[in-house]
């Protein structure tokens, strides 16, 4: 099984689920649990709108144009009932601002859409039709505007495909309406006018529709905005904060340390050097701790590439690790050389932290591989081990800030290595298998890129 690993860790909810829920989310103004809302800065719902004026115009051409045919006085004032009753809920719909639905249920908003699209279009446009001739109304084809409207605004959802079965019904009862309610029809002129003059009017009827989504989508966008900055502006708190006490506690450790080496140096501290050495190897492994940490904290360091020869970058990052790979009895091996354009601090920090994991990874007596060879667009680095692999759960994690499989692990080294690995505009990638190992493959440009900062790299 293999892993890309992304610029940072997946979202937790997956892709779909979450971008159908966003659609809904937008459309209807709710935004996800936990978001607060903007302040309010709408004013109160006017009328009209420029938009409404559309439907307003459609009904009105269409009334001057059976009343030159003597229409019924009674049968344009449905018309008007019509018009009026669309503008009602308009109104009503554009009331609630984005703080009422901040906490709104996305399957309950969107029966509510449906709903609102249901009585603003299904029964004025009905009633329209049933006064204009019924089933052989020029004005028909606008019955479809409920069934638009609300697929436009929560898309294609059981509840939308009930409303089409409600309008294909409405066109059944229609169908059935005796002729001395809904009239004798138009001359086949006036008849095709109307038509022409309705095939245009489901737009005008829309327009409030799409115009008011549109308004949606701008106020949860400018919440989306305000709720970034404010959890960035708390991020960078924290950070701050994080490195200070880390600051504050990495002089004492020195100290402490020092004082430690002294009495294992001293002979008179014979009898306490097996508790002095636990001592020093826990001060080591804070201390290691807090450095990984404030790696972690200083990632907006620019990269500063030179070309660099990744063969001997290698083999000295290999030379480091030697002590803790004999104390592991794990062999280490290198091969292949490269030449790229890269920071090689960084890059041999990014590689420390990964040839150390794979050491910790493979049991006494295996053998960790690093293979250096170059590629069409810049150089691959493959760290290849022979330990215990990683069951697809574990892979699935990797590269989560603070997870870790080991007691003693700070669950950074990946991170700080990806992060490095971004900033470069190259990739990481694992492959593990349970028994069979882990493969970590590097990729790196030939000049770096200075893809994204670590910060973006290490906490997106």
């Amino acid at each position: 099984m293999e892993r890309l690993l992304a610029d940072g860790p997946d979202l937790a909810m997956p892709r779909p689920t979450m971008v159908a829920q966003t659609l809904v989310q937008h459309a209807t103004g709710a935004l996800p649990a936990g978001m607060a809302a903007p302040s309010d800065r709408s004013v109160a719902p006017r009328w009209p709108h420029r938009e409404d004026l559309l439907p307003v115009g459609y009904y009105l051409l269409v009334a001057a144009v059976l009343a030159t045919t003597g229409t019924s006085a009674w049968r344009i004032a449905i018309l008007a009932l019509a018009a009026a009753g669309q503008q009602v809920g308009f109104f009503a719909w554009r009331r609630p601002g984005l703080k009422h639905c901040v906490n709104a249920d996305p399957e309950r908003a969107a029966r509510g859409a449906v709903l609102r699209a249901s009585s603003t279009f299904f029964v004025t446009t009905g009633l329209a039709i049933a006064a204009t001739g019924g089933v052989g109304s020029p004005l028909l084809v606008t019955f479809l505007v409920a069934y638009l409207a609300a697929v436009t605004i929560v898309g294609d959802r059981g509840e939308t495909r009930w409303l089409l079965a409600a309008t294909a019904l409405g066109v059944c009862v229609l169908a059935v309406l005796p002729r001395s309610w809904t009239g004798v029809g138009s001359p086949r002129p006036v008849h095709a006018l109307l038509a022409a003059v309705s095939v245009l009017g489901v737009g005008a009827l829309l327009v409030p529709v799409h115009a008011t989504r549109r308004k949606k989508l701008e106020e949860l966008e400018r919440a989306r905005s305000e709720l970034a900055s404010e959890a960035l502006a708390r991020a960078q708190t924290l950070e701050q904060i994080g490195s200070k006490v880390a600051h504050e506690l990495k002089n004492p450790l020195t100290g402490v340390k020092a004082l430690v080496q002294l009495g294992l140096r001293n002979p008179a501290e014979g009898a306490s050097h097996d508790r002095l050495e636990v001592v020093e190897r826990e001060v080591s492994r804070m201390q290691e701790i807090l450095q990984n940490y404030l790696s972690f904290t200083r990632p907006l360091q620019g990269v500063e590439p030179r070309r660099v020869d990744l063969g001997p970058l290698v083999s000295d990052t290999l030379e480091v690790l030697s002590a803790r790979a004999n104390d592991a009895r794990v062999r280490l091996y290198a091969d292949g050389d490269a030449m790229v354009e890269a920071d090689p601090r960084r890059l041999r920090e990014a590689l420390l932290n990964l040839v150390a994991n794979a050491i910790e990874a493979t049991p006494p007596g295996g053998e960790v591989f690093v293979e250096v060879r170059a590629a069409a667009e810049g150089a691959e680095l493959v760290v290849r081990d022979t330990g215990r692999g990683m069951p697809p759960e574990v892979l699935g994690r990797i590269g989560t800030p603070f997870f870790t499989t080991r007691d003693d692990g700070t669950g950074l080294g990946v991170v700080l290595a990806r992060s490095v690995i971004a900033q470069h505009g190259g990739s990481l990638r694992y492959e593990s298998e349970p028994g069979k190992g882990t493969r970590v493959e590097v990729t790196l440009p030939r000049v770096a890129r200075e893809g994204r900062d670590g910060a973006c790299a290490g906490r997106r």
